[in-house]
């Protein structure tokens, strides 16, 4: 008996889980797949990339959506139990609390692992594979983007225009730019031609100047230079561009566990990028941890006084899934500033979920 009602719970937050992943993860793949379909449009990016960059995000995004379809899958569950009065009857059966437990701990444990996979294995390899397809786009894009007769703004803080872009080699004629990365100097470059290559080592684009001239002023207006050249290389880096495409940030979610802990050690502690380094490493730990404490305290909300039905279960969970995100960024901030050890500032949200979940258990233990 006891076997068949373990099946029995278990069945039941499935289907709700399921289906809370595939909706959450559809609407925060949606504005990716909107910007994506833009710059295909916009910019004969292939189908196929966009494609490869809507595979690699999934894992990203699936982080996320993973403890909140763990917390509807198991509080929607309770809540439809309590609803059709399927608890009371399991009391009158003399079933406790803590018999029904196992199928709620077995379920939290496989999302926790599920997590666990994608954040230690997953994450950093789409991200890396997707850096190198964003840098293929950005190579061809910042090339066939760019168009004649036009002052074009694709790349951040610059502006060019060519008289003519040849449609076979991309090499322009008449080149102006405008250059305003400098926060010290601005940059405005004439020259007769001017070509676009790519280095894929160092992710960076360089657009090869031949036959003008630079005008340097001072953003204060104090001081102007004029330097004339036979040939002029001006190099882009790829961050900027590839922010149109992803809003991924790029380096430490690249790395592995072990590169993140010799990051970590190579970079003096106290500092912005051992603490952004050591908290990148620990969320790969505590939002996994996270499924597992979000699944269990799932059952005592279901079963609390007046939470029956699915549209409470969905409130509810809603409301603790902001309560738990909202203080994950208070504490990476705190984290990332140096105000609280990153380490600590990283668990402080499952902390409090942690003593949540031990009272709602204790009182709902109570109540049977």
């Amino acid at each position: 008996m006891k076997r068949i009602i373990n099946i029995y719970i278990f069945r039941e937050m499935i289907p709700n889980f399921t289906t809370s992943l595939i909706v959450f993860t559809f609407l925060v793949l949606a504005g990716r797949i909107l910007k994506l379909t833009e710059w295909m449009v916009n910019h004969g990016t292939d189908i196929s990339q966009v494609l490869l960059i809507i595979v690699y995000t999934i894992p990203y995004v699936l982080f996320f959506t993973l403890p909140m379809a763990t917390l509807l899958g198991s509080l929607i569950a309770f809540s439809r139990l309590n609803e059709d009065n399927e608890i009371i009857a399991l009391k009158s059966s003399g079933i406790s609390l803590c018999q029904i437990m196992p199928p709620v701990v077995a379920f939290s444990i496989i999302s926790y692992l599920f997590a666990s996979l994608i954040a230690i294995y997953l994450i950093p390899i789409s991200n890396y594979s997707m850096a190198k397809v964003l840098f293929e786009i950005a190579r061809l894009n910042t090339s066939i983007g760019i168009k004649q007769g036009v002052f074009n703004d694709n790349i951040p803080n610059i502006v060019l225009y060519a008289n003519h872009i040849s449609p076979h080699d991309q090499t322009m004629e008449g080149v102006f730019i405008f250059d305003e990365r400098d926060p010290v100097l601005s940059n405005t470059i004439i020259a007769q031609q001017g070509r676009i290559s790519s280095n894929p080592k160092q992710m960076s684009l360089n657009l090869h100047l031949l036959d003008g001239s630079v005008f340097m002023v001072s953003k204060d207006l104090d001081s102007s230079r004029l330097i004339r050249f036979k040939t002029y290389d001006l190099n882009i880096e790829l961050s900027a561009i590839m922010s149109k495409f992803s809003s991924l940030r790029k380096g430490r979610k690249e790395m592995s566990i072990s590169e993140l802990r010799r990051y970590i050690k190579e970079n003096k502690k106290g500092t912005v990028r051992h603490n952004k380094a050591a908290i990148e490493l620990q969320r790969k730990f505590s939002i996994p941890f996270a499924c597992l404490l979000l699944g269990l305290i799932g059952l005592p909300l279901g079963l609390m006084k007046g939470a029956k039905g699915r549209s409470w279960g969905i409130a509810l969970s809603i409301a603790v899934f902001m309560v738990y995100y909202i203080l994950l960024f208070v504490s990476d901030s705190l984290g990332e500033t140096g105000t609280l050890n990153p380490v600590v500032a990283m668990w402080i949200p499952n902390m409090v979920l942690g003593a949540a979940t031990f009272i709602l258990f204790r009182r709902a233990a109570q109540e049977t």
